[in-house]
């Protein structure tokens, strides 16, 4: 196996450190609330995106992708389910439920997997096949702990496990991609921020140097990571960006845990303990078939 490019496995550390320790910057401006929160991001999203573009040489390719339907109709798709991916995590973070939400991100490789199999007519390992059993185990046991479904782990997996199915339809690369959604979603996030501002609610919050600056940097924070990403997945072996990517939800997790004290239960530390077991089934299943020889 060649050693994969450094500066590929630097970006998905970038990538996957920032998503890992994005809890925090939401709650520098908690006082905004979720929907405030959201809707800025999607604001300042798009100005970075297409700043992006603008500087990538790709702005007017871009502009023209946008006058076809199919690529409309199928980011409209995208954009609604990350919107609730956005949405969940915002109020998991604001909320006290960051371990849950790095429940979820724990959840997402596993779930891809399964859609793989139910949707595209993957086949399903052996070892894939423990890796889900395990994880549904974890789920059930967590339900226990709370004595509720644990409903924000199992919307971010899904809507993001599907937004990625939605992606694959599209020709647009991560950029271009994310800068659709963004215009797509622009309308309705001016929309409320227009009501809320007449509400009386405000918008820019105290209007400090703090919050116009976290609030501007919501475009960098989204952008960069997926950039990051986008890099690292043309240039690594699928089984070592599969084992990076946990390097999220295990910020999250120490985020949640040590940084904001969430509570963590015995029976849901039970929970956690088969998540945990079956993403390492799931890494090392992965690390197994990145080390066969490729065939002829």
């Amino acid at each position: 196996m060649q050693r994969p490019p450094t500066s590929a496995v630097l970006s998905a550390i970038l990538a996957f450190s920032m998503w890992g320790v994005l809890p925090v910057y939401w709650k520098q401006i908690g006082h905004l609330g979720a929907g405030i929160s959201i809707a800025q991001r999607v604001v300042w999203t798009l100005v970075a995106a297409v700043l992006m573009l603008l500087w990538q040489g790709g702005l007017k390719a871009w502009l023209v992708a946008l006058k076809q339907p199919a690529v409309l109709r199928t980011h409209a798709l995208s954009a609604a389910l990350l919107g609730i991916n956005w949405g969940v995590f915002i109020w998991g973070a604001l909320n006290g439920h960051i371990l849950e939400c790095s429940l979820g991100y724990f959840l997402n490789p596993l779930l891809n997997v399964l859609i793989g199999c139910l949707l595209l007519g993957e086949k399903l390992t052996s070892w894939q096949k423990i890796s889900i059993t395990l994880a549904g185990l974890g789920v059930g046991i967590q339900m226990i702990a709370v004595g509720r479904p644990p409903w924000i782990a199992l919307l971010l997996a899904f809507s993001f496990g599907f937004y990625a199915l939605v992606r694959r339809r599209s020709m647009q690369g991560p950029l271009p991609g994310l800068a659709t959604e963004s215009i797509i979603a622009l309308p309705i996030a001016l929309a409320f921020l227009a009501y809320w501002s007449g509400q009386g609610r405000h918008i820019f919050g105290t209007a400090s140097l703090h919050d116009v600056a976290y609030i501007l940097g919501l475009g960098l924070i989204t952008a960069v990571p997926l950039l990051g990403f986008a890099h690292a997945a043309r240039k690594l072996p699928f089984s070592l960006l599969g084992l990076l990517q946990f390097l999220a939800p295990t910020g999250q997790f120490i985020v949640g845990a040590f940084v904001y004290d969430e509570p963590l239960s015995p029976v849901s530390l039970m929970a956690f303990g088969f998540i945990w077991t079956a993403v390492l089934t799931f890494c090392l299943n992965l690390f197994w078939q990145g080390r066969k020889p490729a065939g002829p």
